[in-house]
C-alpha cells in the first residue's frame, strides 16, 4: 500500500513538473515570436510525454529499488532487536511481535496474537494497563509506563514501555524493554537505605522516622508508649580480643535476640508491634508503641534474659553475651522531642552499665539532667 501511494506521488509531481515547463516555454515562443512560431513548438509534445514516460519510469525503478532496502532493512532492525518491539490493536490484540518477545516472555509468535495483551499481564497490573492503554487511544501522545508480565514458566518480568497509537490506523506502536534485573537493584538500595546492612535491622535514619512519627501520633491522639536503648556489654574487649568478625558475629546475636523476644503481647494497641534498630556500632533501640512503664520493664528484663541464655561460639570459643538496657516512656502528658527522649534512655542505659552490665534501667524524666551528672562520674570511674 505504501509503495503504491508513493508511486502515485511520484507520478502526479512529473506530470505536474513537465506541464508547468511546457505551459512556460510555450508562453515565452509567443511573446518573443509569432503565434505560428509557438504552435510550430507543439511537435514537442510526443518528445515531453515519452520523457515524461521514462523519467517516471525511472524514478519509479529507483523509488521501489529504496523502498525495498528500506524495508528489508526495517524487517532486520525489528527481528534483531533485543527490545520488544509490537504492533497492537485498539482492540487489545497484538497485532505483531518481534521474536525479543519470545525470548523474554517464551511464548510463541501465535501464542501471543491469539490471545488478549491483557491476559499476559501480572493481576495487580491490569487494571493501570487498560488505563494506560486507554490514554493512547484518547490521542494522549507518547505515553511511558511499566507494568509486569508473566512468563511461560510463571516467572514475574517487569517491562517498561514506550507507546504511541495511531488513531488513523487504528493500532499502537510500542517498544519494550525487560528491567527485571534493574527493578531488582532498585529494591535493594531501597533496602538498604533504610536498614543496617549488617544485622538487616532499620537503621538511625527510619528509626528516627518512625518515632516522630510515632510522637507526633501520641501528641494527636494521647496514646503513649516507650523505648528502649540497648547497648552490647564488653564489645571493645570482645573486638580486641577476637577481631572484628567476632565482633560482628556478636552484633548479629544481639539483633537476633532482640528481634525474636519483642512479642506482639507487648504493646496494647490492637494495631500497633514493635521496632527494633541498630543505632551504629553496638548501639540498638527498641520503639514499644502504646507500652507503658510495667510493660517496658518486662521487655527489658525479658531481653536481658533472653541474650544472657544466648550461646555464640567463635573459632571453638563460647562466647557469652550481655547487654544494658534503658528505657524512656512518653505519653500525651509527658511527650518530649525525639532527641530528649532517646537522651533519657541513652542515660538510664548507661547508668544500667555503671552498675555492672547486664541489667536494665528506666528512666526519671522528671529528674531532668541530674542522672547524666551520675552517669559522668559513674563513666569516669569506668574508663
Amino acid at each position: 500500500m505504501l509503495s503504491a501511494r508513493l508511486a502515485e506521488g511520484r507520478r502526479r509531481d512529473a506530470v505536474l513538473i513537465a506541464g508547468a515547463l511546457f505551459a512556460a516555454i510555450f508562453i515565452l515562443r509567443v511573446t518573443v515570436g509569432s503565434v505560428s512560431d509557438a504552435l510550430s513548438f507543439l511537435y514537442i509534445l510526443p518528445v515531453v510525454a515519452v520523457a515524461v514516460a521514462l523519467g517516471m519510469r525511472a524514478g519509479l525503478a529507483a523509488g521501489a529499488e529504496r523502498l525495498r532496502a528500506l524495508e528489508s532493512e526495517s524487517a532486520r532492525h525489528f527481528n534483531l532487536s533485543r527490545d520488544m518491539i509490537c504492533i497492537a490493536g485498539f482492540d487489545g490484540f497484538f497485532k505483531r511481535v518481534n521474536p525479543a518477545f519470545e525470548q523474554t516472555l517464551g511464548f510463541t509468535e501465535a501464542e501471543l496474537l491469539g490471545r488478549p495483551f491483557i491476559d499476559f499481564v501480572h493481576p495487580d497490573d491490569r487494571r493501570r494497563t487498560e488505563e494506560e492503554a486507554a490514554a493512547i487511544g484518547d490521542g494522549g501522545g507518547t505515553v511511558q509506563f511499566q507494568n509486569r508480565y508473566i512468563d511461560k514458566q510463571g516467572e514475574v518480568h517487569w517491562i517498561e514501555w514506550t507507546s504511541v497509537g495511531i488513531l488513523e490506523e487504528d493500532q499502537i506502536y510500542a517498544i519494550a524493554r525487560d528491567v527485571t534485573d534493574r527493578k531488582a537493584i532498585e529494591v535493594e538500595l531501597e533496602r538498604l537505605s533504610h536498614h543496617d546492612p549488617l544485622t538487616g535491622l532499620l537503621n538511625r535514619r527510619s528509626f528516627d522516622e518512625v518515632l516522630e512519627w510515632q510522637l507526633d501520633y501520641t501528641r494527636h491522639y494521647g496514646w503513649g508508649g516507650a523505648i528502649l536503648i540497648v547497648d552490647l556489654d564488653r564489645f571493645k574487649q570482645i573486638n580486641d580480643e577476637l577481631g572484628h568478625a567476632a565482633g560482628d558475629a556478636a552484633l548479629c546475636e544481639v539483633a537476633r535476640v532482640l528481634s525474636a523476644n519483642l512479642h506482639p503481647s507487648d504493646t496494647i494497641g490492637p494495631d500497633s508491634s514493635g521496632v527494633v534498630a541498630r543505632l551504629g556500632g553496638d548501639e540498638f533501640a527498641l520503639l514499644l508503641p502504646e507500652a507503658d512503664a510495667a510493660g517496658a520493664e518486662a521487655v527489658a528484663q525479658r531481653l536481658v534474659a533472653a541474650l544472657a541464655e544466648s550461646r555464640l561460639t567463635i573459632d571453638g570459643t563460647e562466647l557469652r553475651l550481655a547487654i544494658s538496657v534503658g528505657a524512656a516512656l512518653f505519653d500525651q502528658d509527658g511527650c518530649p522531642p525525639a532527641k530528649e527522649l532517646m537522651a533519657a534512655a541513652d542515660r538510664a542505659m548507661y547508668l544500667a552499665k555503671a552498675a555492672g552490665g547486664g541489667g536494665a534501667v528506666l528512666a526519671d524524666l522528671s529528674a531532668g539532667r541530674a542522672p547524666q551528672e551520675s552517669v559522668d562520674r559513674l563513666l569516669d570511674g569506668l574508663l
